[in-house]
């Protein structure tokens, strides 16, 4: 399944097996695509807070997330309220 992501402003794409993403939460995809995204930028340093968004994932908007780097490669994702 392709996962279409961004994170700081920045689009990217995962693809993950159907089955292992139907068994995530929606925060556990945010700390997954956020690891793939600076894995993917070695010559970056990852912020100590990145903005995620799950713009697609299997047809549906999971909405954004605040993804703390505690200590890389590490990152804990919480779901940003509305306004």
């Amino acid at each position: 399944m392709d996962i279409h992501y961004s994170v700081n402003g920045v689009s990217s794409l995962l693809t993950l097996p159907t089955r292992y993403v139907h068994e995530c939460t929606p925060a556990s995809l945010a700390e997954l695509t956020a690891s793939d995204f600076w894995r993917n930028r070695p010559t970056e340093a990852p912020t100590a807070m990145s903005l995620v968004h799950l713009a697609d994932v299997d047809g549906q908007d999971l909405g954004m997330f605040e993804v703390q780097r505690d200590m890389r490669p590490i990152f804990t994702a919480s779901p940003l309220r509305e306004a």
